[in-house]
């Protein structure tokens, strides 16, 4: 008899004989935190606030482009 494949969806199809566990735990377990000044902070209100604010400013930077600066005429 012929050993019968396992399911694409199974689980069971992968090799797991090298698997290392907790590879991807340090990663994960570090967040990312800035922080801000109080009268920074008291401009917005909020977390959410902020980070709308930063999201928008990252759209106008892709949005707008730079001014080309002209050579001075001597």
């Amino acid at each position: 008899m012929r050993k019968r494949k396992p399911p694409e969806t199974s689980i069971a199809r992968y090799d797991w004989s090298r698997a290392r566990r907790g590879h991807w735990a340090g990663r994960l377990r570090t967040a990312k935190v800035v922080l801000l000044r109080p009268e920074v902070y008291d401009l917005f209100g909020s977390d959410e606030a902020v980070n709308a604010a930063l999201t928008l400013i990252a759209q106008l930077r892709d949005i707008v482009s730079p001014r080309k600066r002209r050579a001075r005429a001597a």
